[in-house]
């Protein structure tokens, strides 16, 4: 009975060692897709005066593909290579950024807090030095200094120009592309642009897959398309998702995950999500009045065919919004609704684009569209059969 017990907890604690919601990927063995995307960072590291630039929604993966980049770069050159990767915040100076990087490869730094760190001593020093260099930038679209574009612009330029052997890798959101690139039209050439998308359907069911076997349990394939139905392309929520399913059947002391585990992760994530998920959702569908559609256009937003870059038009929001009504619904029935989700009074959880008639939307959190689905589905105001598809291939 004891030695049952323990194996039970053992197959919990290897789960919550597999699946990680709460944290980007660290290791290169729990990492998994992203093939292509690799491939080109591949490219761009093995050709000198080539960089990149690695840009997407919140979500998508990107610190998890940043941190396992070191490693796997290094695996694929018989060159005498050193690895750096550096986080940012709001604070962050160019100088902090070069700090960390030298010092993670045993550069000298510039540590006279009265004294600037500018272009040409960072460009003599790479120069220097004679290793390939594949230097990681994370989470650069945090950092608040205005002149944060222009310096690495300049930065690109002169490692590109001198054919330096180090590739500079930036990690961050969408627009910084353009405000990069805005800084030095040259730059476009020696920069490889990454849209790192959603996640396919293959990629998704690799993860769960892999890391449902790594524990010595099973999972059934309608689990497994529920699991990918739901998380629609976000990482997190398939980690979420394949870690409370597989609670849900260990709970039950079985080894099979099946759907009704998956029904049963869904409840509770729900239930246990982050306050601020719960407060941002709450303030965006509550109204004191009786006829109050907000949570059913919310849900048709997020049921909504959006583009690669997340953007969708109340166009639509329609056809799952009648679906949701049982009835055909034009939209001048939703449409105030759709743009007061988008006010500071219910916390804009959208965002709203471009010009009357035209206007595009989106979700602010990306990682609020699935959870207003798992709501949706929790009610029975949505089926599975209702939630949108993503590819199946990258």
């Amino acid at each position: 009975m004891v030695d049952e017990l323990f194996q039970w907890q053992d197959l919990d604690v290897r789960l919550s060692q597999t699946f990680s919601p709460a944290a980007a990927i660290v290791r290169r063995d729990f990492f998994h897709g992203r093939q292509a995307i690799i491939r080109r960072l591949i490219d761009a590291a093995n050709q000198n005066g080539q960089h990149a630039i690695i840009y997407g929604d919140r979500g998508v993966g990107k610190t998890s593909l940043a941190n396992v980049l070191s490693p796997l770069l290094e695996s694929v050159t018989s060159e005498t290579i050193a690895t750096a990767k550096v986080n940012c915040y709001g604070e962050t100076t160019y100088k902090q950024i070069w700090n960390s990087l030298f010092g993670q490869v045993d550069l000298p730094t510039k540590d006279d807090e009265y004294t600037g760190l500018a272009l040409d001593y960072v460009f003599n020093t790479l120069r220097r030095d004679k290793r390939k260099l594949i230097l990681v930038v994370d989470e650069f679209d945090r950092v608040e200094d205005p002149n944060i574009d222009a310096m690495f612009a300049d930065t690109i330029k002169a490692l590109s120009d001198f054919n330096l052997d180090t590739t500079l890798i930036l990690v961050g959101v969408a627009d910084d592309v353009d405000d990069l690139i805005a800084e030095h039209e040259s730059v476009n050439r020696c920069l490889v642009q990454i849209h790192l998308p959603r996640m396919t359907v293959d990629e998704l069911s690799e993860i769960i897959v892999k890391g449902i076997a790594l524990v010595g349990m099973e999972i059934s394939d309608e689990a497994v398309e529920r699991i990918c139905a739901v998380s629609l392309g976000l990482p997190h929520y398939v980690h979420a998702l394949g870690l409370t399913a597989g609670r849900a059947a260990i709970d039950d002391e079985r080894r099979n995950v099946e759907t009704r585990d998956v029904e049963s992760a869904i409840g509770t994530l729900t239930r246990e999500s982050q306050q601020t998920v719960l407060r941002q959702f709450d303030v965006a569908t509550a109204s004191p009045r009786r006829q109050n559609f907000y949570f059913q256009v919310l849900l048709a937003s997020a049921l909504a065919s959006p583009d690669s870059l997340g953007y969708f038009r109340a166009a639509d929001v329609r056809a799952p919004y009648s679906r949701i009504m049982g009835r055909d619904q034009a939209i001048s029935s939703f449409s105030r609704h759709l743009h007061g989700l988008c006010d500071e009074d219910r916390g804009a959880v959208l965002q709203k684009f471009g010009q009357s008639h035209s206007y595009r939307f989106r979700f602010a959190d990306p990682m609020m569209q699935p959870y207003v689905l798992m709501r949706g589905l929790e009610r029975g105001l949505v089926k599975m059969e209702d939630l949108p598809a993503i590819g199946e291939s990258g």
